[in-house]
């Protein structure tokens, strides 16, 4: 009887503990590279943080861009959106 407790309760230690934020070391999520406005896929642009499928087609359908802000320049984007996607896009200049 005594042994079928202390089974239990290893179980319950074996399980709980891996899911403890102390023991567990979760590692840090590895920074993405950047996305270019002009070159990226429409399922690219679409997985940004708060662009809804079709501000990802504006997006698309309105390149090429010379910089970011053109988004907001464009009507494409509000200030607010642009600044929520601000850090994750770039806009390689083009070939002149």
């Amino acid at each position: 009887m005594v042994r079928a407790g202390l089974c239990c309760v290893a179980l319950a230690v074996a399980l709980a503990v891996p899911a403890c934020r102390i023991v567990r070391h979760e590692q840090a999520a590895e920074p993405t590279a950047p996305i270019d406005l002009n070159t990226a896929s429409l399922r690219r642009v679409e997985q940004l943080p708060g662009i809804t499928p079709s501000m990802a087609r504006r997006i698309v359908d309105g390149r090429p861009y010379d910089d970011p802000h053109d988004l907001v320049e464009r009507g494409v984007l509000t200030e607010r959106e642009l600044s929520r996607i601000g850090d994750l896009v770039v806009v390689t200049p083009r070939a002149r």
